[in-house]
């Protein structure tokens, strides 16, 4: 992964961290915000593990097992934080919000739904050379 990719996603999130935080939000659910602010906080984390290094890990077979269960993490908060931004009724903030998730979930799920391929095939091919 790019360089300039995980910048990039970096600052999305760090933008949609500041919408979900500071932003003019409203909803006739109590709490909605809060559960926003942490779903968006765990998909922080989530983006992270996506885009780490896994050279640490010893065996390539675990570094693309464990890179699949991330993007599989990665795609459960995605569905989350879209279920929660789906929830808001109101706010001055709410239509670009939305506009912005969007745009980046759309963005990251192409790239998930590539890389989970290329690492299927990667996954695979240790299987055969094994046998």
């Amino acid at each position: 992964m790019s360089a300039e990719l995980r910048k990039r996603w970096r600052k999305d999130w760090v933008d949609l961290m500041e919408l979900a935080v500071w932003g003019d939000l409203r909803s006739q659910q109590i709490g909605l915000g809060g559960k926003l602010r942490k779903r968006v906080l765990e998909y922080g984390e989530r983006l992270r593990s996506y885009v780490s290094d896994r050279s640490w890990i010893p065996h390539p077979r675990e570094q693309i097992k464990n890179a699949l269960s991330t993007s599989l993490q990665l795609r459960e908060v995605v569905e989350k934080v879209g279920e929660l931004m789906g929830q808001f009724a109101e706010g001055e903030d709410l239509a670009r919000l939305q506009l912005f998730w969007q745009d980046f979930s759309d963005r990251l799920m192409a790239d998930i739904t590539e890389r989970e391929g290329k690492l299927v095939q990667l996954l695979n091919q240790q299987y055969h050379e094994e046998v």
